[in-house]
């Protein structure tokens, strides 16, 4: 039977070992256990290997969420580096806000004796994100049970697992290829555009009120045509501090390679801060309800969630040349 990112959905063996009016109930098991362990994995966060060339100091430090597919352990997950999640399951509410941190707690000297002054938050000063919720279906024919024509469910499970992925990921990286008027500009190499890119992402949030650090850790996102050409400015690190090459002086974490993104530009993200992703429910089957009009049993997956950029300025947009 066929295998999604590397691993069967379901085990037909055992399920042919359960009589058939119970085996419906075992696909649905097999399925959501496959979305757990799938849903549950860690992102993979690859080294990048030394590269070879004149310059003998150039050496790999990034770490790279690769885009995954089926010969690979893991659907595109790069866009939940940039995006600190809000875990809403247990919540009973359909929507958080997002405050804005120049809104937030300010800290005054306080005399002895003196009360502490309670800073308010104005209302205007957040963003609510409400929840989305996404659903789709097949149905399961009795003939498919009763004429043992699993691979038509293996077919099934797969294009809806793989597209559940590829349609959150799609959302998730429109977040940011929506953004406008964060243009960095190509300034005579990749390196010093990329330098221009976190300095200037650091300036424009202190100067809109944000606590920054000059340490913070960065992301870049790319299309994959354009991976190798990042990875070499990226691999620019340096042991002898006497070399007149350029280099990146800020810390680059993570390179996201997503064929998302379009090839005539990059981007260059501070993760986290006000880039937040609500996750409601996970993807998950129901139990399944019968359809005469088939003669067969309607199988529904759904999930709800939804993101926000706050603050746009965590972005510039980077330009080739």
């Amino acid at each position: 039977m066929s295998q999604l990112y590397g691993e069967k959905i379901f085990d037909w063996k055992k399920v042919l070992d359960i009589p058939l009016d119970g085996r419906k109930a075992a696909i649905i098991g097999a399925m959501n256990h496959f979305i757990k362990g799938i849903g549950g994995r860690p992102l993979n966060r690859v080294n990048g290997s030394k590269f070879s060339g004149s310059d003998p100091n150039l050496m790999s430090q990034a770490q790279v969420a690769l885009v995954q597919s089926d010969t690979v352990k893991s659907p595109d997950r790069g866009y939940e580096f940039l995006f600190d999640e809000v875990d809403m399951r247990q919540s009973t509410n359909n929507s958080f806000d997002v405050l804005d941190v120049t809104g937030g707690v300010t800290f005054y000297q306080q005399d002895e004796g003196e009360e502490a002054k309670l800073s308010v938050i104005p209302s205007s000063a957040k963003s609510t994100v409400s929840m989305l919720r996404f659903t789709g279906g097949f149905n399961i024919l009795d003939d498919w049970l009763r004429f043992n024509q699993y691979y038509k469910i293996d077919q099934l499970a797969a294009d809806t697992l793989r597209r559940w992925w590829d349609k959150k990921a799609t959302i998730f990286y429109s977040l940011i290829s929506a953004l406008s008027g964060i243009n960095e500009a190509y300034d005579s190499s990749d390196i010093r555009t990329i330098n221009n890119a976190c300095a200037n992402i650091l300036t424009d949030l202190a100067d809109a009120g944000y606590v920054v650090d000059e340490n913070s850790r960065f992301a870049i996102v790319c299309n994959p045509v354009l991976r190798s050409r990042i990875f070499k400015a990226v691999a620019a690190s340096f042991v002898n501090p006497n070399s007149n090459n350029d280099q990146i002086v800020y810390n680059i974490d993570t390179v996201i390679s997503t064929t998302k993104m379009a090839n005539t530009h990059y981007w260059v993200g501070l993760p986290g801060g006000r880039n937040q992703r609500g996750e409601w429910e996970d993807l998950n089957l129901k139990r399944p309800q019968r359809n005469e009009l088939v003669l067969g049993e309607t199988h529904i997956s759904t999930g709800a969630y939804n993101g926000i950029i706050g603050q746009k300025k965590q972005f510039r947009k980077c330009a080739l040349a």
